[in-house]
């Protein structure tokens, strides 16, 4: 197996065009997770996971658009399955709501499903429905239910809620559950009730379900269909992540997760060359691995393929696969940060706002303070720094204006141009690392305008063959950019009267050791 640095291996690419309930279960224990790897593909199993959204099938169209996206996905479905669905069309490509179960797969690169990102992989049918809102629905935990008489039985916390027509509800305790693949059954005072799955039609709406229910209640026997909890637990991986490095690359780049399961993967290059965009999709392999797979590159055909493992907050992938090679990543992985921008805040035009500051000379502090120490030391451990001999200057100022302090800190990592300048935000109490400046000079000055919430930046950049000015630094929703000699020069009327690191002191001149 070959192994890149991470930018030429990017060159390469681009030369290629439940409910909560308290019961207790007697199912065996779990087996340990076996970390997937790219050169292990037998390791590499995606959980599947459910889908909510419009289904349309017909002649030659298998076609799945999730609640809330414009994103489409081939489905994959069986004969039985497809026939199904067909069934419930009452006019040609209608379309229906359905809740599906199954995980994602790449698009072949011929065929009707080539222009596709990916295809689901159908495993079955929590429910199909000519009712045309049900992405408007909220959310639902597993719930049983029948005609001929009413009845229902929902999860609720602490156990199950009966409700008989015209009668008033119950609550029960669950007191003990088994759970298989394709059978459940929850006991409680007084009763039972079975889960199977098995095709099941509902005579009032002609909805089609895939878990038959039975239920006895003190005595009594009632039969109808059942659904499984409609929510995707997987979607807490879903955000904005960026990539930050100790050297130098060129670029810089992020990586976006969306709550409908695509994701895009986006280069952005310091010398003003144009974005490289790849689009794919993500699942999960395990609660601490994901994949992601990028099936176009700049809207090209092209598979590539990453596993990232999780540790907090931060994303690290240690292999790249395109098309059936597989490559180690150098200088330990690509490592990502999750963003605190909200995915949909981080899609729209920067917000510009007018910072209310007052003039403040804020200087620079070389004494030791246990938290500032650790946060120095986690971001060297996590991108396998030594911090030896490095000094370091620090001080603590709020650039987003939610009454909470950043930490601002320049490492003693200085070239002709400057040092450079790590900001970390505040997290659970705990320092967690934003962004990472290059070609500090002091003292630096806060802009008076602000994006996504934050103060600009504005630095001295001379030095290194650069013409001397002052830039101005935007925070772009993920971070602040990298390099200031890059950035757009700032005039007098965009500069505010706070200046941090005012003494001047460099942390070569005046720093504390680690």
């Amino acid at each position: 197996m070959r192994a890149l640095p991470f930018c030429a291996m990017s060159l390469a690419m681009l030369l290629q065009a439940c409910a909560n309930t308290t019961s207790v279960s007697v199912e065996p224990d779990s087996a340990p997770i076996i970390p997937a790897t790219l050169d292990k593909p037998e390791t590499i199993q995606p959980q599947s996971f459910m889908l909510r959204g419009e289904v349309v099938v017909g002649h030659e169209v298998r076609r799945f658009t999730p609640c809330g996206s414009h994103q489409q996905y081939w489905l994959n479905l069986s004969p039985e399955q497809l026939n199904e669905a067909m069934a419930l069309n009452r006019s040609p490509y209608q379309p229906l709501y359905g809740e599906l179960v199954g995980t994602l797969t790449p698009p072949s690169q011929t065929g009707f499903n080539g222009d596709y990102v990916a295809r689901i992989e159908v495993q079955s049918i929590n429910q199909l429905s000519n009712e045309s809102r049900g992405c408007e629905q909220p959310l639902s935990p597993t719930r049983a239910f029948g005609n001929e008489p009413f009845w229902s039985m929902r999860f609720v916390d602490g156990g199950l809620q009966f409700q008989p027509m015209g009668g008033d509800k119950q609550q029960f305790s669950i007191t003990r559950s088994q759970l298989s693949q394709d059978k459940r059954r929850y006991q409680f005072d007084g009763g039972e009730l079975l889960l199977e799955q098995g095709q099941c039609r509902d005579s009032m709406s002609d909805n089609l379900y895939q878990w038959r229910s039975k239920l006895t209640l003190k005595g009594g026997q009632y039969q109808g269909c059942a659904t499984l909890a409609n929510l995707d637990p997987t979607l807490e991986w879903s955000g904005v992540y960026f990539a930050s490095s100790t050297e130098q690359t060129g670029f810089s780049v992020s990586l976006t997760l969306e709550k409908d399961h695509t994701a895009q993967t986006r280069y952005e290059y310091a010398n003003g060359e144009p974005a490289v965009v790849e689009q794919g999709y993500w699942q999960q392999l395990n609660p601490n691995q994901i994949q992601v797979v990028m099936t176009r590159h700049q809207q090209q055909y092209l598979l590539s393929e990453r596993i990232f493992t999780r540790e907090g907050y931060q994303l690290t992938a240690t292999q790249e696969k395109v098309g059936q090679s597989v490559y180690n990543i150098a200088d330990g992985g690509l490592v990502l940060f999750r963003s605190l921008v909200e995915l949909n805040e981080s899609a729209v035009s920067p917000a510009v706002g007018q910072a209310a500051i007052h003039a403040q000379q804020i200087a620079g502090r070389a004494d030791y303070e246990e938290d500032v120490d650790q946060a120095i030391r986690r971001y060297f451990n996590l991108h396998q720094t030594s911090p030896d001999n490095t000094q370091y200057r620090w001080l603590k100022y709020d650039l987003n204006g939610d009454e909470q302090p950043e930490l601002l800190v320049q490492l003693d990592w200085c070239g002709t141009g400057g040092c450079t300048l790590l900001i970390f935000d505040q997290h659970n109490q705990q320092w967690r690392f934003n962004s990472r400046i290059t070609l500090v000079q002091n003292p630096i000055r806060l802009g008076k305008q602000t994006h996504h919430g934050w103060q600009d930046l504005l630095f001295n950049v001379s030095g290194g063959g650069a013409k001397p000015a002052i830039h101005r630094l935007q925070y772009n929703g993920i971070s602040y950019p990298t390099n200031p000699s890059v950035a757009p020069e700032a005039n007098a009327e965009q500069i505010s009267q706070v200046v941090l690191f005012a003494d001047g002191l460099s942390p070569r001149q005046s720093g504390i050791k680690l």
